[in-house]
C-alpha cells in the first residue's frame, strides 16, 4: 500500500475510533446504531458505526445526516449500477450475440473498421429518409457477423498451418 494508502487508512480507523468513544457515552446513538442495524442490514457494521464521527456534530441534524448516509450505503449496495453497454449493443439480437459479442467484436480491430464502415453506409441510405426501425439495423448486424466472422475464423486458421 502507498504512502496516500496508509494514510487514509489510518484516517478512517481514526473516525471509527471516536465513533465507537461517541457510542459508549451516548444512550441515544447506540439505540440509533442498533436501529440503523436492523434498517440497513447490508452496510457493515465498521461503517454504520463510523458515521456516528461526523462533521457535523454538536448540531441538530446530525441524527437525520447519519440515518441518511446509513440509508444511501444501503440503497448503493442493494441497487448495484448497470453494466456499462457499448454504443453497438442495441444493434445486437441474440443470435448476433452467439457469433460474437459487441466487446469482442471492438477488439477485433480489422473486423471493427469493417464494422463501423459497414454502419456508416447503411445510416447513409436513410440520410434523407425517415428514420428506420431498429429491427432493421439489427437483422443486418446479425447478417454482416454471419459473413464476417465466418472468414475471419477461415482466415484464422488457414493462419494457423
Amino acid at each position: 500500500m502507498d504512502e496516500i494508502g496508509k494514510n487514509i487508512e489510518k484516517i478512517l480507523e481514526g473516525k471509527y475510533k471516536d465513533s465507537l468513544k461517541i457510542l459508549r457515552m451516548s444512550k441515544t446513538s447506540q439505540e440509533l446504531l442498533k436501529e440503523l442495524k436492523k434498517e440497513c442490514p447490508h452496510v457493515p457494521e465498521k461503517e454504520i458505526i463510523s458515521l456516528f464521527k461526523s462533521v457535523a456534530a454538536g448540531t441538530k441534524m446530525v441524527d437525520t445526516a447519519i440515518i441518511a448516509a446509513a440509508h444511501n450505503m444501503e440503497y448503493n449496495i442493494t441497487h448495484r449500477p448497470k453494466r456499462e453497454k457499448t454504443w453497438i449493443d442495441p444493434l445486437f439480437t441474440e443470435e448476433a450475440r452467439k457469433i460474437m459479442k459487441p466487446k469482442e467484436l471492438m477488439k477485433s480491430k480489422k473486423l471493427y473498421i469493417e464494422f463501423i464502415d459497414y454502419i456508416s453506409k447503411l445510416e447513409a441510405k436513410y440520410d434523407n429518409s425517415e428514420v428506420p426501425d431498429i429491427a432493421i439495423f439489427r437483422r443486418r448486424v446479425t447478417t454482416f457477423l454471419k459473413e464476417h466472422v465466418k472468414k475471419e475464423k477461415k482466415k484464422s486458421k488457414s493462419d494457423k498451418k
